[in-house]
């Protein structure tokens, strides 16, 4: 006998970036994951890409109200991640598990200095 995983929602906010003088840029990344009856899932990984490149910014671990945040730190560094995410934003993917679908969401960003 198969159980079928359950679906998810998997929604992402603006990611916010930070631009300082003589420091690195960084950026703030949140994700929430909530299953079909909006009911938060807690525990579940979260990883963080930059859209246009593909590149993996980091991951971060449901809490209890299913919401997942990174903070970049130096990972932006990279010219590559910096340019590409803010010309195109970040996604967020759920590999799903056992249990539940896989999903993915995607979200514009916001510079401030």
């Amino acid at each position: 006998m198969t159980s079928e995983k359950q679906p998810v929602h998997l929604t992402t906010r603006t990611v916010t970036g930070h631009v300082l003088l003589n420091a690195p840029i960084s950026g703030d990344f949140e994700a929430t994951l909530t299953d079909a009856d909006g009911k938060p899932i807690v525990g579940r990984e979260i990883t963080f890409f930059s859209t246009a490149s593909g590149q993996r910014v980091g991951s971060a671990t449901t809490d209890q109200s299913g919401i997942a945040r990174l903070n970049s730190g130096s990972k932006l560094l990279d010219p590559v991640i910096v340019a590409s995410t803010l010309a195109t934003g970040a996604s967020a993917r759920f590999e799903g598990d056992d249990t539940y679908q896989s999903a993915e969401a995607h979200a514009g960003t916001a510079v401030g200095v």
